[in-house]
């Protein structure tokens, strides 16, 4: 193997002052000068966003400033009906990228369709009544006049996922943002659905400012843990703060319990991964500049939050999060592999066995993160009925790749990348069998409640009632309905409550079983 210490003498003969340049820096000024002599830079990329002066229209203006302002590329901002034609355009390669919800794009991006390039806004769901109607939660809305957004909007797809989830039969309203309010004022309507950004829609705050009679509904919670556990991926439990919209008087006047999607950033595939790249940097590099949109990046850490929750990341973004401007990727690869500095003399002289090596490692690190994106997919279609099973998994495959990067089969950079990405998954998991032990440990308190009343009336009938409880749940215990943490605390309670003395009845004594 060729020598570095020989390679730096040969390129310091006949120029002394050669000999305190590094090697790395001279291979990295001829590699880039060949790169960008068969390299061009795009001239410009097209955003389907939303409707003139919306949100999402304001948003794509304000990725349009930032990337001419760092990467020097134009972008065409094609204004829409939102969310679901943004999504069309792109399949039908009228865009480039699309401003889409998150629940909106979940099954096409499992599907290979589309990949996420960045997070730029949560959006939590808005449930507008007037607050001298009866209408005092969304499950009080069946059989109600309800404005679900227009046809082919986010909003509406949004909206229908909510009532089709918990069967909620309503009379869908299809005007748009304006007549909504017209409609609520008038009483032509009951009730509507907005999603959004938190404060990001001044003519939002404008509309529930100006009109006391509006209020903000909850969102029951065992809604909001049902739609969460059906489709993490999608939702996610939210809150609009007291005072969002007005601080005196405040609205909302309590913390409002609600869902959240989330606004995406998406491209196909095949989008030219160049232009994928600059984009993300832009992004990335003038992060605070989103803040009105998505709040937590004028105080959080960028880079963590523009992927916060995604797990179908196009290979190009990924590459941004981690290593920073796509325009220096020549000089860190090169960095970071001197062998590959000693072969590209033989290169420069002899052969391109260094551009075909450089292929091989992106090609055989490109199959690897395929794979664990396939397989992660399969698993998450377990995670609703068996999280624990996903976990098991997950933690398998986690093993697989540690196993790979032990061994030297996988370069340091891909294997932190799938890291990252199992250990996303692995959290969900966790933080779902969190949710449905919260849920089982509420259920039982259920349960015993209506035990302990059944025991002021009739003290042997209870103790029937508690052996059948007993014995279901060593049932679902055996069926692994249950984890064993969560067994064992309802039996520690179950015997904690035959022990205190229940007024009027006799408290149980030791014939009852226990675990």
């Amino acid at each position: 193997m060729l020598k570095r210490s020989w390679l730096q003498t040969q390129f310091s003969i006949g120029a002394t002052h050669w000999r305190r340049i590094p090697l790395h820096s001279l291979v990295c000024t001829i590699v880039l000068m060949g790169v960008s002599s068969c390299s061009r830079q795009p001239d410009r990329i097209t955003i389907s966003s939303g409707t003139t002066s919306g949100y999402y229209n304001r948003l794509a203006q304000q990725i349009g400033v930032s990337t001419q302002n760092t990467v020097g590329v134009d972008v065409q901002n094609l204004s829409s009906e939102g969310s679901r034609q943004n999504l069309q355009r792109l399949l039908d390669r009228q865009a480039d990228f699309a401003l889409v919800q998150l629940d909106v794009v979940t099954d096409v991006m499992r599907q290979g369709k589309v990949q996420a390039v960045a997070i730029l806004a949560n959006e939590p769901i808005h449930v507008i009544a007037r607050s001298n109607s009866k209408v005092r939660s969304l499950t009080d809305l069946t059989g109600k006049r309800v404005g679900m957004g227009s046809q082919g909007s986010g909003i509406r797809f949004t909206a229908d996922q909510l009532m089709d989830s918990i069967g909620l039969k309503v009379r869908a309203d299809s005007s748009s943002f304006d007549q909504v309010f017209e409609r609520l004022a008038t009483r032509q309507i009951d009730a509507a659905i907005y999603v959004g950004s938190v404060g990001a829609s001044e003519k939002l705050r404008q509309r529930l400012a100006s009109n006391p009679a509006l209020r903000l509904l909850p969102i029951p919670p065992e809604v909001i843990n049902y739609l969460v556990i059906r489709d993490p991926g999608a939702y996610q439990t939210a809150t609009i703060p007291t005072g969002t919209y007005a601080a005196r008087p405040a609205i909302p006047a309590q913390d409002i319990p609600t869902l959240s999607t989330a606004t995406v950033l998406v491209t196909r595939p095949d989008v030219d991964e160049k232009a994928v790249g600059l984009l993300t940097w832009a992004i990335l590099s003038t992060s605070r500049k989103f803040s009105p949109f998505y709040p937590d990046l004028q105080t959080g850490e960028p880079r963590s939050l523009l992927q916060k929750g995604l797990f179908y990341i196009h290979p190009a973004a990924q590459a941004v999060y981690e290593q920073g401007d796509p325009r220096d990727a020549w000089i860190r690869y090169w960095e970071n592999n001197s062998d590959l500095q000693a072969g590209l003399v033989i290169l420069l002289g002899t052969s391109s066995i260094g551009l075909l090596l450089q292929k091989w490692r992106r090609d055989r690190s490109k199959k690897l993160i395929t794979a664990t994106s396939k397989r992660m997919g399969e698993l998450k279609q377990l995670l609703p009925q068996d999280a624990q099973l996903a976990i098991d998994g997950i933690e398998e495959l986690s093993q697989e790749h540690r196993l790979m990067f032990i061994e030297g089969s996988i370069p340091s950079e891909v294997y932190e990348e799938v890291r990252q990405k199992t250990q996303t998954f692995a959290d969900q998991c966790r933080n779902l069998l969190d949710q449905r032990r919260k849920r089982f440990v509420l259920d039982t308190l259920l349960l015993l409640d209506d035990w302990q009343a059944s025991l002021q009336l009739d003290s042997q009938a209870a103790l029937q009632k508690l052996t059948q409880i007993k014995q279901q749940y060593r049932e679902m215990l055996l069926a692994d309905q249950i984890d064993i943490k969560a067994y064992i605390e309802f039996m520690e309670l179950i015997s904690v409550m035959t022990l205190v003395p229940q007024t009027g009845a006799v408290a149980p004594q030791s014939s009852v079983p226990h675990a």
